[in-house]
């Protein structure tokens, strides 16, 4: 479990605060449902919320805002990792309570 738990921190560590395109900054609001300009906004909510409705469009609009194809990416995965996090979290919450 521990071993788990630290390939999870430094994957987190990683894609919010490595080296990367786009600002950690951005990256970490992408996962939090933190405050981001549109249409980053919008798409990391999209993301993190309702996934299987991203479509190519999305995607467009924030190339049409000037986001390159590799902060796109790291948007992309920020949000996902963010939305897994949260739900994993709370699944933790909930069997430590029934323990």
């Amino acid at each position: 479990m521990a071993r788990r738990a630290a390939l999870l921190a430094e994957l987190r560590r990683v894609v919010f605060e490595g080296p990367a395109r786009s600002d950690p900054a951005v990256r970490t609001a992408a996962g939090s449902g933190g405050p981001l300009a549109e249409p980053m906004r919008s798409y990391a909510a999209k993301v993190r919320d309702d996934s299987y409705r991203v479509t190519d469009a999305d995607v467009a609009e924030l190339r049409a805002a000037g986001c390159s194809e590799d902060e796109i990416f790291e948007l992309t995965v920020a949000a996902a990792l963010g939305a897994a996090c949260y739900r994993l979290d709370a699944g933790l919450r909930v069997l430590r309570e029934e323990a």
